[in-house]
């Protein structure tokens, strides 16, 4: 058996914490969806945030926003559509590509389930420095550019 020549330590990692923070979230947003009994996961609210802020945007262009590939956000999207949140309207210069828009149904959901994750992202920041808090959103802001 070989000895590491390192002292790499994933769990001590940037990335590593990045994920784990952002896993806690996610399982306790989805927890307290279900709990409230909001019909959506977390994966759909992701979408469903990201039509809100854009309504109208093709559907290619939430694929990469998301970072996912287009056949997974399809299947996402179309089980989204089959609860009534959002419809698909195909673009006027071409058919295949399609438009997403949150119906009414949706901007209700949305609106209460907004308070929900406020009030979460609340509880994550309790704790922690307002400046340092600042500071770490200006971090994250910066690597997200360093890969984009």
């Amino acid at each position: 058996m070989t000895k590491r020549a390192s002292k790499f330590s994933l769990s001590q990692t940037f990335g590593y914490l990045v994920y784990q923070a952002s896993g806690c979230i996610r399982d306790y947003l989805g927890r307290e969806f279900v709990r409230k009994g909001y019909p959506i996961t977390i994966e759909e609210f992701t979408v469903l945030i990201y039509i809100w802020d854009q309504d109208g945007q093709p559907q290619h262009a939430l694929a990469k926003r998301l970072h996912k590939n287009k056949s997974y956000v399809t299947r996402l999207v179309s089980g989204i559509e089959s609860l009534g949140f959002i419809r698909r309207i195909p673009g006027k210069d071409d058919g295949r590509e399609k438009r997403l828009f949150l119906t009414g149904k949706g901007k209700k959901l949305m609106a209460v389930v907004e308070k929900l994750v406020l009030e979460v992202m609340e509880s994550a920041r309790k704790g922690v420095d307002p400046s340092e808090m600042k500071t770490c959103e200006k971090i994250l802001r910066q690597v997200i550019r360093n890969f984009t």
